[in-house]
């Protein structure tokens, strides 16, 4: 059986959580391939990557490397099918929430992550949210299969889209392999003070993330006299000066590190050392850092918002979305180690729940049922 899977539409560096859950999904997939065949589509910029390099070498595993820019215009949906035609595949998987174009003449899987827009659209410049309306729910519609996170996700296209129960498959991915916890830096390259213990948030700029009530949370903590700083990893893209900003007219600017994109061993390091990792965001399909975070021994503060509860499962501190409360949650995690113990055992437990190679199976198995129908 040849699989294909069409990630064409991903750019490294530009689409967060879901290229690293692409990354690693492929990796385990390539273990559990048996007699099949996976057809990998990509852009040469993902070509060029180191996983993808490795991959390409993989028994079983071929790519067909192309720049769909090149094709835009009239006759792309045709250069499309004339690509899938000429891998003569017997299913294709779309990992990256839509697929193009619709429909097609072979069995078909879809990645949904979360359907965000439908709920919050002012969260998205007016371009994204076009092209979100525009693909998202006639793939979904058009899918064989629409594979999700969570039961949230699942719950809301089931809302939003009408699409049923017998066609959604909720399949949670796992967390950091294990060669990528084994590597550490040490995070005071990237300029953490020693002397301070901090807070840890690792998510993109993105209205969602909600980092104002962190900031707030942590001024309110300063001006009592608690002596904490906060770590912020991720893309910068969209409202970075704003929050170097507030920071500075909250006379926290000494204590608030932006650090951007890092590493994967300062991002584990970071984890490591942080007194706690805080997850306010507003709306999560899943939430990749709580099963880090879990994964590596560092309590939770959390949101209550979206797939959080469900993720976290009873693994994390969750308070209301305000400063108050989460200078509190935060205060009082960092100081009751009872609390801190018992956050830290059942996050242990619940991250070892977060498989890929179960991740991988499952995929594969939707996958191969879809080509035999």
């Amino acid at each position: 059986m040849r699989i294909g899977i069409q990630i064409l539409s991903l750019k490294p560096g530009h689409v967060g959580g879901h290229e690293v859950f692409v990354r690693r999904l492929l990796q385990h997939m390539r273990t559990h391939l048996d007699d099949d065949r996976l057809v990998i589509f990509l852009r040469p910029q993902a070509a060029d990557q180191p996983e993808y390099c490795e991959l390409a070498r993989a028994a079983g595993v071929e790519t067909i490397v192309d720049d769909p820019e090149r094709h835009y215009g009239a006759g792309y949906a045709d250069w499309n099918l004339r690509l899938l035609a000429a891998a003569h595949l017997d299913v294709v998987y779309f990992p990256l929430s839509f697929f193009f174009p619709r429909p097609l003449p072979l069995p078909v899987a879809v990645h949904v992550a979360d359907i965000q827009y439908e709920y919050y659209p002012d969260n998205f410049p007016a371009e994204q949210l076009t092209w979100r309306r525009e693909r998202i729910p006639d793939s979904v519609a058009l899918a064989d299969a629409v594979i999700t996170h969570t039961r949230f996700s699942a719950d809301c296209m089931r809302e939003k889209f009408d699409a049923s129960a017998a066609k959604l498959h909720v399949i949670p991915p796992g967390g950091f392999l294990a060669d990528e916890i084994a590597i550490s830096e040490d995070a005071t390259v990237a300029g953490i003070e020693s002397r301070r213990p901090f807070v840890f948030y690792p998510a993109a700029d993105w209205p969602h993330k909600n980092h104002e009530t962190l900031l707030e949370a942590i001024s309110i903590l300063a001006r009592r006299g608690v002596d904490l700083g906060l770590v912020l990893t991720g893309m910068l893209a969209q409202r970075g000066d704003r929050l170097k900003q507030l920071a500075a007219s909250l006379e926290i600017a000494d204590r608030v590190h932006f650090l951007g994109h890092v590493p994967r061993s300062t991002l584990v390091a970071l984890y490591r050392r942080a007194v706690l990792m805080a997850f306010p965001s507003r709306f999560e399909g899943f939430g990749l850092p709580l099963v880090e975070a879990m994964q590596l021994d560092c309590p939770i503060v959390a949101s209550k918002a979206g797939a959080v509860v469900e993720v976290a499962a009873g693994a994390a501190e969750h308070c209301d979305d305000n400063p108050t409360a989460w200078a509190d949650a935060i205060a009082g995690v960092c100081g009751d180690s009872s609390q801190r113990d018992r956050l830290i055992r059942r996050g242990r437990a619940r991250a070892a729940q977060f498989d890929w190679e179960r991740c991988a199976q499952r995929q594969l198995e939707t996958l191969r049922s879809l080509a035999k129908t």
